[in-house]
């Protein structure tokens, strides 16, 4: 009489992998994806950090500090 329940078993595991394989690769693309999202995020804050230095250091030079305004103290 043969056994058939190791044959079973190896199918069924031989499954499972598939599908974790399959899971993974979904997890990767939806990762490869977000890191493409954030890289783009990225170069515009640095776009923007650097327009933002730009007048920092333009309004530095050419205009005086604006005057404290009146509100209670900090103490």
């Amino acid at each position: 009489m043969l056994n058939w329940r190791p044959v079973v078993d190896l199918e069924i595991r031989a499954i499972e992998r598939e599908k974790q394989i399959a899971e993974l690769r979904s997890d990767s693309e939806r990762i490869e994806s977000e890191i493409v999202q954030l890289k783009k995020e990225n170069a515009r804050f640095a776009e923007l950090n650097a327009k933002l230095a730009a007048l920092s250091s333009s309004s530095d030079t050419s205009s005086p500090p604006p005057p404290p305004t009146p509100g209670p103290s900090p103490t």
